[in-house]
């Protein structure tokens, strides 16, 4: 399946997941209130055993050191754009940085890199879940919440997703699969993650102004940074690193071109900020993808 093709097909899945969320908002039936337990459960339980779950494969030594080759680059990505953020949206608002910093990697990227690189691909980008789940779930906390949830020893340890990444690691390491029954019980539960981030962000959006999606200019800027130029420069810096197993390299770029990150609403409404502006950066970041995501990719192939 084309690449091209299966981003509109994500993008559409998303479309009416959401819709289901602005409907339940509408009829009155999703209160803030149930937004709100909503978004505990998944920030708290749902991501954490995503992250487990991904560590569920085979070991292999060889592939462990491709792993960590996966990490520096997920690292090199995560850390570029947070300089990018401060230093060209140092004017804008911590939604701005958020939306810039962050991106929507798992409903996104594994359908992207499934079908191209199995499995294997898969393996590979959970090591870019898991790190930006970590600094989602410390530096985001922090920026969002100015300060008021400090990055702590204790917290980059003990924060819902480093937990997960953690136990799953372990798992990994010393070759213990979990039994069938109970990985497919955690299976389904973190395949909860990503409908019910979409019906919250579509909840978001049926309490906002849907005009300001499009008609507001200052929009673009972000959604330029974050889908165009965060994009580039991480994809110089893949260039650099020395970093050269060919489907490790493909997932890091295909990761790297995705749209911003639910949790940028998500988050929002749980640790301080304009909830409803992240939903529509996030609703217009998702729509420009289709364009450049495929055009990314396509560069990245050709560059790396």
């Amino acid at each position: 399946m084309e690449i091209s093709s299966v981003i509109i097909n994500q993008l559409l899945q998303m479309f009416f997941i959401m819709m289901f969320g602005f409907v339940l908002v509408k009829i009155n039936f999703l209160d803030m209130n149930g937004s709100q337990q909503l978004a505990n459960i998944v920030t708290k339980f749902v991501i954490p055993i995503v992250m487990l779950i991904s560590f569920q494969q085979d070991f292999e030594a060889n592939q462990l050191q491709l792993l960590w080759s996966a990490m520096i680059g997920a690292l090199a990505i995560t850390l570029s754009r947070i300089a990018i953020a401060h230093t060209l949206l140092r004017n804008r608002s911590k939604i701005d940085r958020y939306a810039v910093v962050f991106s929507n990697t798992a409903f996104m990227g594994i359908p992207i890199v499934l079908p191209l690189l199995g499995y294997e691909g898969i393996f590979y980008l959970s090591m870019y879940i898991v790190t930006s789940a970590i600094f989602q779930f410390t530096y985001g906390i922090w920026m969002l919440s100015e300060g008021k949830q400090p990055i702590t020893i204790k917290s980059i340890l003990t924060n819902p997703a480093s937990i997960g990444a953690f136990i799953g690691f372990t798992l990994y390491i010393t070759r213990i699969p979990l039994p069938g029954v109970l990985y497919n019980s955690l299976d389904t539960i973190g395949s909860l993650s990503s409908p019910l981030g979409m019906m919250l962000l579509g909840g978001y959006l049926a309490r906002s102004n849907i005009k300001d999606i499009f008609l507001v200019k200052s929009n673009y800027l972000t959604v330029a940074v974050r889908l165009i130029i965060a994009p580039l420069v991480a994809l110089g810096l893949l260039w650099l690193l020395p970093i050269s197993h060919p489907s490790v390299l493909l997932v890091l770029a295909i990761a790297n071109c995705t749209p911003t990150a639910v949790n940028t609403a998500l988050f929002s409404q749980l640790y301080g900020g304009d909830y409803e502006y992240g939903a529509r950066i996030i609703i217009l970041a998702s729509f420009f993808s289709i364009v450049t995501m495929p055009l990314m990719i396509s560069l990245a192939t050709y560059l790396l």
